[in-house]
């Protein structure tokens, strides 16, 4: 169903994902200046560290496939500047032509109170906005974090971000974005935090991104824990945001148990399941509520019994592509290849297209995330592509 074209760059995208890129130092020009580059508002996705240079943050392919950079020095991707090109090389052979993405204006903001605007939040692919509440997870103070994850790891390699963020400075980093044009929706996240605590700091930022910005319909999403009392949840629906992540990872509950064990102990595979489904019983079905999964982890035909299973309860699946990356428990462990990838994206997307969009004498909801802002996920990129197909298939027939 896919084109040539838009497949050839799905796997080029998924391949540098899983083997990273290396840099020349020529291709550095511009970063950071004219160039976005990384912010570490949440995760270390790099194979290797770099603390003492800015690196670039996403590239841009030729069909307009957003990539996120992650720096890999045994990759056998290099990006190199010949005059005013960056080249992608394999080897002898110039795989793509790309370009980094340009530097937003409000990154050389800073907040009334005098805090750099980078350190607050960051612009995710062409327009998302992302923050993270707090870049600490409790599950860190056990070792029972889970195996791919090092919020609490990058923080004291990368001095670019503040831990707590407070309300107020949120909502004018976020002002700043949307006001500029620069930011159509965004995200907010955090590690996992005890008690009620994540509600009440949700409530706050969102009350201060509606006065900042004058937007009534937050384009936006939070991911976020399963609270204690689910019906907490009308909180944020009134609020105005318009939708919600609850993250398994894994969807086989074996692999979540041991992947994830602090999440199943001090939550639980199914509180995950009944946020889920309380969620879209307060938002609506259509894939307004959904679950990231770190594929890769489990088997693919777990995961894609999930993604359906998901999708008759109205509920989306965004698979990531899964980065091994520096101070995680799984750091160095191999991730499957750039081809399962695209088959699990082909798949994936098949399920979602029939079942969340079956529905259809329903209004469907305003999309929250896109393909300009999802850099690593295939998922979104193969699904516009689906579609596309099939609209030139009617228009055709």
């Amino acid at each position: 169903m896919c084109s040539e074209t838009s497949l050839n760059e799905s796997l080029l995208k998924a391949r540098m994902l899983v083997d990273g890129i290396r840099i020349a130092d020529s291709a550095y020009e511009g970063v950071g200046q004219q160039f976005k580059e990384q912010v570490h508002h949440l995760f270390e996705y790099d194979f290797d560290l770099h603390q003492t240079r800015a690196c670039p943050a996403e590239m841009r392919l030729p069909g307009g496939t957003v990539v996120q950079v992650r720096l890999n020095e045994r990759s056998p991707f290099l990006v190199r500047r010949q005059g005013e090109v960056l080249r992608v090389e394999e080897g002898s052979n110039e795989v793509a032509r790309v370009e980094w993405l340009e530097r937003p204006a409000f990154y050389d903001l800073k907040t009334s109170a005098g805090t750099p605007m980078t350190s607050i939040a960051e612009l995710v692919g062409d327009d998302c906005i992302a923050v993270s509440h707090t870049n600490a997870c409790v599950l860190f103070a056990d070792g029972s974090q889970c195996g791919f994850c090092n919020l609490n790891f990058t923080p004291k390699q990368y001095d670019e971000v503040r831990i707590k963020k407070k309300a107020a400075e949120v909502g004018e980093v976020f002002g700043a974005a949307f006001g500029s044009g620069v930011a159509n929706h965004f995200e907010i996240t955090g590690g996992i935090l005890p008690g009620n605590r994540e509600i009440m700091i949700l409530e706050q930022y969102l009350t201060s991104i509606r006065d900042a910005t004058g937007l009534t319909d937050l384009p936006g999403t939070a991911i976020m824990t399963p609270p204690e009392d689910l019906s907490d949840l009308e909180k944020l629906q009134r609020l105005g945001i318009r939708g919600l992540g609850f993250n398994l990872e894994c969807f086989n509950p074996a692999y979540f148990r041991a992947v994830c064990p602090g999440k199943e102990q001090q939550i639980g595979y199914e509180k995950y399941r009944e946020a889920q489904r309380a969620a879209v019983d307060i938002f609506g079905a259509g894939g307004r509520i959904y679950s990231g999964f770190v594929a890769g982890v489990e088997p693919m035909e777990d995961l894609l019994h999930g993604v359906r299973e998901l999708a008759e309860e109205g509920i989306a699946s965004i698979p990531l592509v899964w980065s091994p990356s520096s101070g995680t428990r799984f750091h160095r462990h191999r991730p499957p290849s750039g081809e399962w990838y695209v088959e699990l994206a082909e798949r994936a997307s098949a399920l979602m297209i029939r079942h969340l969009r079956r529905d259809a004498g329903k209004p469907r909801p305003i999309p929250t995330r896109c393909t300009g802002c999802q850099t690593q996920c295939l998922l979104q990129d193969v699904i516009q592509s689906r579609l596309h197909s099939l609209q030139t298939l009617t228009a055709g027939g």
